[in-house]
């Protein structure tokens, strides 16, 4: 304790500059002697954590502060004494920091101290010291060429872990281990040119069965890493996987179940519990989990198969579960290879149902359920017919486990099952439920087939009406019994969940009558006191906001109950504390409901942090629940804003949870938006004084926010809320942005461009390996990630030109800023004009070619610049330069930039006047619409929404010019009707409608030779989603005129191909709109 004491101490002393340079000097040298006369290892190794701790404060103010501690060091390192030498390390592990970035002559001196202590002639404490300080300095040094002469001492590094081994000091061995993980994770490159050698060290260790568990788990964590860490390399070792998944398989057969105690004891354990003690199994199976994600499904299939298909028929019914579990596992990272053999898989796991072992069935239950999420909705479409059968039979097996594990099988189901799939199998689903849900004593069945009726209500919506009376009476009933009961809270909760969701499926009408008795039972449930970790609290959370859903307006009463608890949940403590990951004394992570993890902190060392799960999940839930009754309850949500937006403004930036974060910040455009209606509602206190005070307390906190979010698709996600936010400045003045906040946003925002682009060129540096088809479909993914973002910040910028409109054009390009050069020498545009317009070249300015995602959201952007600018001729500047760009990019090989130019087209033809989009500029655009329609591939579905997009600028061109109309409406009428673009679709047809009841002769033909036509399309129109409301009476009433006044024309119509062509459906549609 003294020796603790002594550390913090001095650190303190330090901080706080309170030492004369004498006294300083005094205690420096009384350091160095305690560690060379203390005979306790663990005392030695407090006093040297403080002499690290001091040394890298006194050397980073001065380098030569302490000129006694060099040769301390290498007189410790080059002597006789183990102990001492082993010190010497722990300074050298606390300095790692200090020596890679300010002392370069120290790195040949290390690489020799390094080279002798890692020898055979020391002992493994020692060699073990020697690892972790080397391990410190490699992980901080940045500089590949700074590592490398360092990569010849892995074989030294390996060597050590054999004597380990050698010498049964297994403790030894699994720390000299945990190095090589750490390394793997962090400087997997370091390791590449013995690689080999240590996955081969590697697999040995956790093959052997004679050593401890956590040695051989640590081994195949070393293994996991390098394969998550670089799975290209991995996958060119050879026999990687072949060799890592038989171990990961090996040890899934660690598992006891043989005799009849065993299996009761099996029988009386509940899925949900959670074990914290870590088996064999338990980490074999992580293993294969982690492995297929990051092989990849074309690696791995080959290797599970062929055993899976071995041990699926196997006598030891260990080898059948293995089996089984293996595919449940592998299914994420193996998804598209299974499914090529999904239906295959599916009906050979559904034989194993009827597996003498009741462990093999639950397995195979359990392997179904996980393979109806992961490869959902493909499987409940094709293989319903095979699944729900099953499912249902299984809820009669002998084992009660099973028989709740198949309830729970339904609920992955029904995930992403459709309601009309479900429909048929409701009476037998249903009915089977109920059974186990009157099962008394059975407490574990009853709440897998409470959450099972949850799901199926979720999905059968208003088909569950004519079961509501056999459910509600018992739910309600479990609602009721045994509230201070722990045994039965989970069942309770559960029962709220179902309740709930019933409600919302049923509807108000049905469901009303009992949601006063239902919310005055879980009223009381809050008003009593509930634990900290009890899983009712959550489930009352969801519960209450889903009523809410279902009741509408009526919920209005009971919001004083459920409010101040939620905004008590948001505000809970998670209780993170941050502790030296080597202090011995007792902290809050023994405690229940706390979890752990050990981290690196750069220039801090090894960090244990600790926080409360539970309450992380209660703040998320709350955060969640009062986003959905502000969106549900609009102006009637009003009395809370205040309360609400004070609570969740400061979690946009909760860094512990990505799901506060998010939660917190999707519910400030409906914070903002309750406020707007309550003032155009005349809502007592509302006022545009409070819309702009609240719009104010948010937007500095949340651009905060948007420029410091680490996680890509949290960000997309914040940068829609903040597009939602912007948007809201359309309905109430008092919700603009002020210049200086508007300066703020694009600033911002072209901040999160360049951050953008600064990733993509950090993953084009890493390719130093040629990627595997694997890794081209990881990037393919980050890819996806990184456009859902360029989406989401071209949505923003779209927002701020359709709310302010030119006003904003001088904050977006202002034409005499510069570009200028950041720290490392990159070119930044000064402006989101310039980057964008940068964007929108077929070239960047290094030469390669444009990304088309990048082309795309470019043109996107200044799509919204004609749109919104052009009324005020903000938009002239850009026309001449757009037209070009947008023509030639309307023939583009990509479609997504094809469609967002001959959109841009579309609102030339709008928008911009004769001066300049020219009668000679419309003709030629027509000309490449045309062309742009008449591809031969131009209506197949990855072109569909472009072509849509290229017909309605066809239109609008047509409109604005007779000229081309008498040439080109022929042809714009022989590319209906749309049905891609749903959006684009109904202003086509609407125009096409328009132009009809104008008796427009240029589209009829000045003999009405082109009516059967329109009617034909008028046919396809009817009864579908591609007119908008209103428009089908006209087509009616259209049609009702043919009928009177053009007679002949609906008599020749049934030989006209077109007609001809029609299905019956649609034929039909124009007989009974003449008739009716």
């Amino acid at each position: 304790m003294c020796a603790l004491l002594l550390r913090k101490t001095v650190m303190q002393q330090i901080d706080g500059q309170t030492c004369s340079p004498e006294v300083m000097k005094q205690v420096k040298n009384q350091l160095l002697i305690c560690i060379q006369n203390e005979p306790q290892r663990n005392i030695q190794k407090k006093v040297c954590d403080a002499v690290g701790q001091l040394a890298v404060k006194q050397l980073n103010d001065d380098l030569n502060a302490w000129p006694e501690l060099g040769p301390f060091i290498l007189g410790a390192t080059g002597g006789s004494n183990p102990q001492l030498h082993e010190a010497a390390f722990t300074i050298l592990n606390a300095l790692a920091e200090f020596i890679a970035e300010k002392w370069p002559q120290w790195h040949p001196t290390l690489l020799q101290i390094f080279n002798s202590s890692l020898g055979s002639n020391f002992p493994l404490q020692v060699r073990n010291a020697a690892l972790r300080a080397l391990a410190s300095f490699l992980m901080v040094v940045d500089d590949a060429k700074v590592r490398q002469p360092f990569q010849d001492l892995v074989p030294l590094m390996l060597q050590t872990i054999a004597a380990a081994l050698t010498e049964n000091a297994e403790d030894e061995c699994r720390e000299a281990i945990e190095v090589f993980v750490e390394l793997a994770d962090s400087q997997i490159k370091f390791l590449k040119r013995y690689l080999q050698d240590c996955v081969s060290a590697m697999l040995q260790i956790a093959s052997m069965t004679n050593l401890q568990d956590n040695v051989r788990h640590l081994a195949l964590e070393f293994l996991l890493t390098v394969a998550e860490s670089a799975p290209t390399m991995a996958r060119k070792l050879p026999d990687f996987v072949n060799n890592a998944v038989p171990v990961a398989l090996q040890m899934m057969l660690e598992i006891e179940c043989d005799t009849p105690e065993e299996l009761r004891e099996w029988e009386e354990e509940d899925d949900e519990e959670e074990d914290t003690e870590i088996n064999n199994y338990d980490v074999g199976e992580e293993a294969l989990d982690r492995l297929a994600i990051a092989m990849g499904g074309k690696t791995m299939m080959p290797v599970l198969s062929e055993k899976i298909q071995e041990w699926f028929q196997h006598t030891d019914w260990k080898h059948r579960h293995a089996a089984l579990m293996a595919i449940s596992q592998s299914g994420e990272g193996c998804e598209a290879q299974m499914a090529k053999q999904l239906e295959m898989i599916v009906r050979t796991i559904v034989t194993k149902f009827g597996d003498p072992h009741p462990r093999v069935r639950w397995a195979a239950i359990n392997t179904i359920g996980q393979m109806s999420t992961d490869f959902g909705p493909k499987l409940q479409k094709k293989l319903h017919s095979t699944v729900l059968p099953a499912l249902l039979g299984a809820m009669d097996d002998q084992s009660k486990r099973v028989q709740a594990h198949a309830a729970a099988a339904v609920i992955n189901f029904c995930e992403h099952c459709e309601r009309a799939t479900l429909q048929p199998y409701l009476h037998a689903l249903l009915g089977k439920l109920l059974l186990l849900l009157r099962r008394d004593g059975q407490r574990r069945v009853q709440e897998q087939a409470v959450t099972a009726v949850a799901s199926v209500a979720d999905k059968a919506e208003s088909d569950f009406t004519p079961f509501y009376d056999d459910f509600m009476p018992p739910l309600k009933f479990f609602l009721q019994q045994a509230a201070d009961s722990k045994e039965y809270r989970m069942l309770r909760g559960k029962a709220m969940e179902c309740i709930s969701l019933i409600g919302v499926a049923v509807g108000q009408e049905k469901f009303g009558p009992d949601a006063q008795a239902v919310m005055e039972m879980l009223i009381r449930t809050k008003s009593s006191e509930l634990d900290a970790d009890d899983p009712q609290v959550s489930f009352m959370l969801q519960a209450c906001a889903r009523i809410c859903k279902c009741l509408g307006e009526a919920f209005k009463p009971y919001l004083p109950f459920v409010i101040p608890p939620l905004l008590h949940s948001a505000q809970i403590d998670p209780e993170l504390h941050v502790t030296d990951a080597d202090d011995d004394e007792d902290g809050v992570e023994d405690e229940e409901g706390m979890e752990s993890v050990t981290v690196a902190i750069r220039g801090q060392g090894n960090k244990r942090i600790t926080i409360r799960t539970s309450a992380l999940e209660e703040k998320a839930t709350a955060c969640s629940m009062l986003h959905s009754y502000v969106m549900d309850l609009k102006e009637g949500f009003f009395p809370y804003v205040h309360d609400v937006a004070g609570t969740l403004v400061p979690l946009i930036k909760f860094q512990y949870m990505d799901d506060v974060r998010t939660a917190a910040m999707m519910t400030m455009p409906e914070l903002l938006d309750s406020a707007i209606l309550a003032v155009q509602k005349a809502v007592p206190g509302a006022t545009d004084e409070l819309v702009h005070q609240l719009k104010d307390f948010m937007f500095e906190p949340v651009l905060t926010q948007l420029g410091a979010e680490p996680d890509v698709e949290t960000l997309s996600c914040m940068l829609e809320s903040f597009s939602e936010m912007l948007g809201h400045g359309q309905a109430s003045a008092a919700a603009r942005l002020s210049e200086e906040q508007l300066r703020a946003t694009a600033d911002g925002l072209k901040a999160l461009l360049q951050e953008r682009q600064e990733r993509r060129e950090e993953r084009q540096a890493d390719d130093d390996e040629q990627p595997d088809e694997e890794e081209l479909l990881q990037r393919a993914n980050e890819e996806e990630h990184e456009e859902g973002l360029t989406s989401a910040l071209v949505e923003c910028i779209g927002g701020l030109f359709k709310v302010y409109g030119p006003a904003f054009l001088p904050i977006f390009h202002d034409v005499n800023a510069q570009p200028v050069a950041d720290a490392n020498g990159s070119i930044q545009q000064p402006t989101l004009g310039a980057y964008f317009y940068q964007m929108l070249q077929p070239a960047r300015p290094d030469g390669t070619p444009t990304p088309a995602p990048d082309r795309a959201a470019a043109i996107c952007v200044f799509d919204d610049v004609i749109e919104h600018c052009s009324a005020s001729g903000g938009s002239d500047q850009y026309i001449p330069e757009l037209y070009k760009a947008l023509v030639a990019y309307s023939v583009d090989p990509g479609a997504e930039v094809r469609q967002a130019a001959v959109y841009g087209i579309g609102l030339l033809a709008q928008h911009v006047n004769n001066s300049l989009f020219t009668p000679q500029m419309q003709e030629a655009a027509a000309q490449a619409m045309i062309t742009v329609c008449s591809a031969p591939d131009a209506f197949e579905e990855e072109n569909a929404s472009a072509t849509d997009n290229a017909v309605s600028a066809l239109g609008k061109i047509c409109k604005r010019s007779e000229a081309i109309a008498a040439v080109a409406l022929p042809r714009w009428l022989s590319f209906l009707p749309l049905t891609s673009d749903k959006a684009e679709a109904c202003a086509v047809h609407t125009l096409l409608v328009e132009m009809v009841e104008a008796s427009n002769v240029q589209l009829l033909g000045a003999a009405h030779e082109q009516l059967p036509q329109i009617l034909c399309i008028f046919g396809q129109l009817l009864d579908s989603d591609l007119v908008d409301e209103g428009i089908t009476p006209r087509i009616v009433s259209l049609l009702k005129q043919v009928f009177a006044g053009l007679p002949h024309v609906l008599q020749s119509l049934p030989s006209h191909p077109a007609f001809q062509a029609l299905s019956d459906e649609h034929k039909a549609n124009i007989e009974k709109a003449i008739s009716s």
